[in-house]
């Protein structure tokens, strides 16, 4: 690697900006014109360039979020857009630009980074790890079961943004993995692309200001058919009845619609309303963690408010020096706290920065983790450690 390789956050020059959408392109088959709108709406400030000399090399693009972990919102720098252009790859700047990035969020005081990988071999060797799932479902319009039509229903106008992300808040922070979402996030719940999503809210009889419900929904026509199926790209409600409403208007679209497609864990709760689950699931990703700051992380996240456990982290990490050495972790009424040292008699476990990641976001138990030979403890150590990261399986619905 050139001595004159520099990292940075990109400027508005027109080089810059024409070498990134030239990179960004060729790396995911899109056209330049999509690709340079994509980018300026994400934000310029929001991109940051491996320059070699004056020269952009490779790039990226941070997104600004969380990741609901314990009910409570640990801030993450998303990475998207990770580009090198074809004639320099195989030269190790995809990897020297991630190193950077990840020094930079550490720098920053940003406790997680998360990511869907293009292939997770190069984020592995920066300490990213799976961390949870991404599923696509395909729920038959006409197998729904559910006619519930006992609430209100309304389309929804900008008017209903604030009720939208609390009744969003209220549900997603339920589930380990779901996105606490910043703003360029957000825009892709209402337009996608080009498809444009129009939302239904759901409201409570007794107060009809009391949203208890919501999805966006897309219309794609067949036109084979001239049927259609409903992609959804935001769902969340916070009663049963709400959740049986959201079911009801879905399946008043079948008489010329067949699936609503959703995406989230391998059985997403809204299928559960339902009185049979006839609807095929499949896998389409997983996405990684990498804990940028050991204490931040944490103590950021919530545990089992039940819970009082301690245990001693022995952790290995190359880029981030602070995160390397010996940690204990107290839990008490879901919170924890970590120190530096360890305390006589605690149960101990050794791992590297990566696999910490599926055992915090709980896409694996300690004790699964071990069997799978990322990490090494004693039956008392794995124990404690499945206690304190336990919770439901990962997952979220957002792709950035």
């Amino acid at each position: 690697m050139s001595a004159s390789m520099t990292y940075g956050r990109v400027g508005a020059a027109p080089d810059d900006m024409d070498a990134i959408v030239r990179a960004t392109g060729l790396a995911f088959g899109a056209q330049p014109k999509g690709v340079r709108e994509w980018l300026q709406f994400a934000g310029v400030d929001n991109l940051r360039a491996l320059r070699n000399e004056a020269r952009v090399a490779a790039s990226l693009l941070t997104v600004p979020m969380g990741h609901y972990f314990g009910g409570r919102s640990v801030p993450v720098q998303g990475i998207a857009a990770v580009a090198v252009p074809p004639e320099s790859r195989g030269g190790g700047l995809g990897l020297h630009l991630m190193r950077e990035q990840i020094r930079e969020a550490a720098r920053d005081g940003v406790p997680l980074s998360s990511l869907y990988a293009s292939t997770q071999a190069l984020y592995r060797q920066v300490g990213y790890e799976q961390a949870g799932l991404l599923f696509r479902t395909h729920i038959p319009l006409r197998t729904i079961g559910v006619r519930d039509r006992s609430m209100p229903v309304r389309q929804l106008t900008d008017a209903d943004t604030e009720p939208v992300r609390a009744c969003y808040s209220a549900f997603a922070r339920k589930f380990n993995g779901m996105l606490d979402r910043g703003a360029y996030v957000w825009s892709r719940v209402s337009k996608s692309r080009d498809d444009e999503f129009t939302g239904f809210g759901v409201f409570a009889p007794e107060s009809p200001a009391a949203m208890e419900g919501y999805l966006f929904l897309h219309q794609h026509r067949k036109p084979d058919s001239g049927r259609h199926d409903l992609a959804l790209s935001d769902l969340a409600f916070t009663t049963p009845r709400a959740g049986r409403r959201l079911l009801g208007l879905l399946a008043d679209f079948a008489t010329v619609g067949d699936d609503a497609v959703l995406y989230g864990p391998p059985l997403h709760p809204i299928c559960t309303l339902m009185p049979q689950q006839l609807h095929p699931s499949r896998f389409v990703d997983v996405w990684m963690i990498r804990i940028n700051l050991v204490r931040q992380a944490i103590e950021a996240r919530g545990y089992s408010p039940g819970l009082a456990a301690e245990i001693t982290l022995d952790i290995q990490d190359e880029l981030v020096p602070e995160n390397a050495g010996t940690w204990t972790i107290r839990v008490r009424h879901g919170r924890a706290a970590i120190e530096r040292g360890s305390s006589g008699g605690t149960p101990r476990l050794r791992c590297g920065i990566g696999p910490l990641a599926p055992i915090y976001s709980g896409l694996y138990t300690a004790s699964q983790a071990a069997a799978l030979g990322l990490l090494e403890g004693d039956t008392a150590a794995l124990d404690a450690a499945d206690a304190i990261f336990c919770g439901p399986t990962p997952w979220m619905t957002d792709r950035f």
